[in-house]
């Protein structure tokens, strides 16, 4: 069974157009990486996917299940980090980390110890039970990180997970994102980091004005474009497509 497959998705604002003909299938154990700049349609689609939007037109489907009629069971397969981490200001870290484990009816007392570990490897200090209101936008982004990680989704969407993260927590992040895809998770991630993509990747897309340019492997990606360096095949391939 595929994780994820869209079929002729669109969402329109008036007469704009900021998603236009989506299909895409991802597989599980994938990570899939969209790049594209900004307002090219990467936030409505990873928003569209966790059933933030409604689409205009077209369907999404998560491990069997349409978003649209049955968007309990969908939400309950995925994880959804924005590129703004969010946590209720008056709450610790350790308290939100609690809190949305209960939402999905997971009982922290038996996930203690992965709890620890993952404090561990993202260095997080005493200030995890200090409120949130005092974090940095790079202790937030930690802390939803460790929630990412101890919920365990099937299908995990991210936009632009690097940001505010130093050098050493952004390489820990890569390795747990390719534990995960050895755990047959999938990723969607939305980056503007070209250097990730190329790291991480299993299959990149490239997103220009709501309207998806190009899909696949690196290798091919450079083939269709006739470039090596992914910059190139960026810039090249992000080009306004025609009307």
């Amino acid at each position: 069974m595929k994780t994820l497959i869209i079929r002729d998705l669109k969402k329109t604002y008036g007469s704009v157009i900021a998603v236009k003909d989506l299909n895409l299938q991802l597989n599980e154990g994938e990570i899939f990486v969209l790049l594209g700049p900004n307002g090219a349609g990467k936030t409505t689609t990873l928003k569209l996917i966790a059933g933030l939007l409604k689409p205009t037109h077209g369907s999404i489907i998560i491990k069997g299940t349409d978003v649209q009629s049955d968007p309990f069971t969908a939400k309950s397969l995925i994880s959804y980090i924005p590129d703004e981490p969010f946590i209720y200001r008056k709450l610790t870290g350790r308290e939100f980390i609690h809190f949305t484990a209960g939402i999905r009816d997971l009982d922290i007392r038996d996930h203690q110890q992965r709890l620890e570990e993952l404090f561990k490897r993202f260095e997080i200090g005493n200030w995890i039970d200090d409120f949130s209101e005092n974090y940095s936008h790079g202790m937030k982004q930690k802390v939803i990180m460790c929630q990412l990680f101890l919920l365990n989704s099937d299908l995990i969407l991210i936009d632009e997970p690097l940001v505010g993260l130093d050098p050493k927590t952004s390489k820990t992040v890569r390795e747990m994102f390719v534990d995960l895809k050895g755990a047959q998770k999938t990723l969607f991630i939305s980056t503007h980091t070209l250097s990730f993509a190329q790291d991480i990747a299993d299959r990149i897309g490239i997103i220009s004005k709501g309207t998806m340019m190009f899909v696949g492997t690196l290798g091919e990606l450079a083939e269709a474009s006739g470039q090596k360096d992914i910059e190139a095949i960026y810039l090249k391939l992000s080009e306004e497509p025609n009307p």
